[in-house]
């Protein structure tokens, strides 16, 4: 009868402690459940909050759209000089800028680096991405095909010239908190005019980053 009841209470001891251990497990998986769900609570606030002020920044590019002195292009987000629109800038064949043609090109940075200034004063949480990006017109005939590799060193290289006129002209986006790339999209690319001879140019988009969480 002893040993039964010694065997009764060790059995009631042994289901206590599980019944505490259990407890305790039970109390830790709740509280990383409710700090796991309070951060994910957090970062989705941080994400609207990013995203309320690129929002409200698209509505700062307005004056760029708007000053007359750049086309915007809706669909793919970019913007063309006017006054060089159809026009061959460059010499033919090759990466050097007409004489003609460099005092405006020089006058479309200027306005661009004026506009980046007040835009960064504005956010000063924000960086920017500056893509400088060359296009090329193709021949009557359709000569070359979209992907061809000429048409992408081409244009990567008539881009370069820009940002080295602008360079060499005092026009320096990277002292503000600027990075610019250069690149070319040859023959291919969106948002290419249907006027062939339209495509002789190149465009510019800015890219904004809310501080370095993007």
């Amino acid at each position: 009868m002893a040993r039964s009841k010694k065997k009764n209470d060790f059995f009631w001891v042994s289901f206590s402690d599980l019944m505490t251990t259990m407890f305790f497990v039970m109390l830790v998986l709740f509280v990383l459940t409710v700090v796991y769900l309070k951060l994910e609570q957090v970062k989705t606030v941080a994400k609207v909050e990013e995203l309320e002020k690129i929002v409200q920044l698209e509505e700062q590019f307005k004056p760029l759209q708007q000053g007359g002195d750049f086309h915007y292009l809706k669909e793919c987000k970019k913007f063309v000089a006017k006054d060089l629109m159809g026009k061959e800038i460059f010499e033919p064949d090759k990466t050097n800028i007409l004489p003609e043609f460099r005092e405006m090109t020089i006058n479309v940075g200027k306005k661009l680096e004026d506009f980046l200034v007040k835009l960064e004063k504005k956010n000063p949480d924000f960086s920017y991405l500056l893509l400088i990006e060359g296009n090329m017109a193709n021949t009557y005939d359709k000569r070359y095909s979209n992907n061809s590799k000429y048409g992408f060193k081409k244009s990567y290289e008539r881009a370069l010239e820009v940002y080295n006129l602008w360079v060499h002209n005092g026009i320096d986006f990277r002292k503000d908190n600027v990075e610019v790339i250069i690149s070319g999209s040859g023959f291919n690319g969106l948002c290419r005019e249907p006027i062939e001879e339209n495509n002789k140019r190149f465009s510019i988009q800015i890219i904004p980053k809310v501080s370095n969480n993007i």
